[in-house]
């Protein structure tokens, strides 16, 4: 994005409009007040409970009935988990390889290919989302807070010529990407301004009184945030890692495992009173679910995970295996034999 264009989106976020331009007017969307959120709630309860009372189907039913007549299956839903699972794995790893151009351009056509299929199976499954209950009264509240936040010369639009569908298409056209907000809110000219605002009591947005702040105010205040939080790290990653949407995310991918594992070690330890236990060279968990079970095996260091592996490898090849036939019980065991010897040859 060049500096022009960055000009024009932060200029637009600052002054909370959405400025309009069709059949020679000029229409205005300005943020809606409270008494207008609270109000467009109520309509959404309201067309929400007739839906139900007209039989209509809610999200979860409306998913069932396209499983029932194949629009969609459970190998799909699976499969959005594992793209989710990919696209972080895949982060972590370009975070890792952040000093090699050449494998940074491979993971990155991964990532992208794995975003773009997500993508496509996502519209598959919510393709028919402003058919449930749920999405006919989003439908109805979002028509509601437009037609009391849409002005023409001061005064509320009767969208007499223009019909509302085409102004609520604008104005979801006005949400800024993840993408692009955060590349606003790390370069100028918005960096300066976040900079100096508590110094200067500057106010960042020119929003009416009572009013709430708009999606791209509330999205670029907490990138903002967040940007200062990771330069407040005692870990901070370097400038290049930082206006690399990818590598950041892998950063705080890594980050966030490294405390979850800290997290799980400082459990374990607190349930564990037995010395004898703690300094055993092996600790049976029992984990309750598959997120217990990732919790867990999160606690083995590099070599305990390397172990795993070895020992699930043997007993896969071999069907099934006794204590002493796994490498790391034979080298622990040679050692021993190898240790035994050096204190009879010393005594001899």
């Amino acid at each position: 994005m060049k500096h022009h264009e960055r000009e024009f989106f932060i200029g637009r976020i600052r002054s909370g409009k959405i400025r309009i331009k069709c059949n020679n007017n000029i229409l205005y969307i300005l943020p809606p007040t409270f008494d207008i959120i609270m109000e467009s709630c109520e309509v959404y309860n309201e067309v929400y409970e007739k839906s139900y009372v007209d039989g209509i189907m809610d999200e979860v039913e409306n998913l069932d009935f396209m499983i029932e007549h194949d629009l969609w299956s459970y190998e799909e839903n699976e499969k959005i988990n594992l793209l989710q699972k990919d696209i972080e794995r895949f982060k972590i790893e370009i975070y890792n390889s952040r000093n090699n151009d050449k494998l940074k351009k491979t993971i990155r056509a991964y990532i992208r290919g794995g975003e773009k299929q997500l993508a496509e199976l996502n519209q598959k499954k919510h393709q028919y989302y402003y058919n449930t209950r749920e999405g006919i009264a989003t439908t109805e509240k979002t028509a509601f807070i437009i037609k009391n936040t849409t002005y023409l010369d001061d005064k509320l639009y009767d969208f007499s010529e223009i019909p509302i569908n085409y102004i609520i298409d604008e104005y979801h056209h006005s949400f800024l990407s993840e993408k692009d907000c955060r590349e606003l809110s790390r370069n100028e000219p918005w960096k300066s301004l976040w900079i100096i605002k508590d110094k200067i009591n500057l106010n960042l947005f020119n929003n009416p009184p009572n009013t709430d702040l708009t999606y791209n105010q509330k999205n670029i205040v907490i990138w903002s945030q967040m940007y200062d939080n990771v330069q407040e790290s005692l870990e901070c990653p370097s400038k290049d890692v930082i206006d690399d949407d990818d590598m950041l995310d892998g950063w705080f991918l890594v980050q966030s495992k490294k405390r979850e594992k800290e997290a799980a070690e400082k459990e374990f330890e607190n349930n564990t009173k037995s010395d004898k236990i703690k300094n055993s060279s092996e600790v049976f968990v029992v984990a309750q679910d598959k997120d217990g079970v990732e919790k867990v095996d999160s606690m083995n260091n590099i070599h305990a995970q390397t172990v795993k592996k070895q020992r699930f490898n043997l007993v896969k090849q071999l069907g099934e295996a006794q204590q002493n036939q796994f490498a790391d019980e034979k080298i622990s065991l040679q050692a021993k034999i190898n240790n035994q010897y050096k204190q009879n040859f010393r005594g001899g």
